[in-house]
């Protein structure tokens, strides 16, 4: 296992794909939106996780863990990015709203679960602002990473010549 330090790091570092993965599906859906539009009889559809390769799926699983950590470690800092809601309102045009449910109740799990662990392990007030210290900025890359990637992920759903 390695450092508290280093697991941030590699967490940070993944954490911006979750949304390219949905941002991807998202794609993926409106070229389909697109080219079934042009052709009569056929309903528009959005895609979600069922159409994504195993591969794909265990991917997404992992960058929602990893965006789950992150995202835990800005709250317990005291920076709410509002995270869930940002990325929903930036996709929900282009994948399907079961799907993002799936994923949403998933990383709502993942971040609570380690909000706990950053409680238990450095909640007294000292250690926690050590810890926030040290880590500052950090978190201040680590919210600029995300929020690009809900920004390109609903310029992506609200690109029509992408739909």
């Amino acid at each position: 296992m390695g450092s508290l330090k280093q697991t941030i790091g590699r967490k940070a570092g993944m954490a911006g794909y979750i949304l390219g993965a949905l941002c991807l599906v998202a794609v993926a859906g409106a070229a389909a939106q697109s080219a079934a539009a042009e052709q009569p009889g056929i309903v528009l559809v959005k895609l979600g996780i069922a159409d994504m390769s195993k591969a794909e799926q265990t991917n997404l699983w992992k960058l929602v863990d990893e965006y789950a950590t992150v995202d835990a470690l800005q709250e317990f800092c005291g920076t709410k990015l509002n995270l869930q809601r940002r990325a929903w309102v930036a996709v929900a045009s282009c994948v399907e709203p079961a799907s993002l449910k799936k994923v949403f109740a998933k990383f709502r799990t993942k971040k609570s679960e380690y909000l706990k662990q950053w409680q238990t392990l450095h909640g007294e007030a000292e250690a926690k602002k050590n810890v926030c210290e040290r880590f500052k900025p950090k978190l201040a890359e680590y919210t600029k990473i995300m929020s690009g990637q809900i920004e390109q992920a609903a310029t992506a759903c609200r690109n029509c010549f992408f739909c």
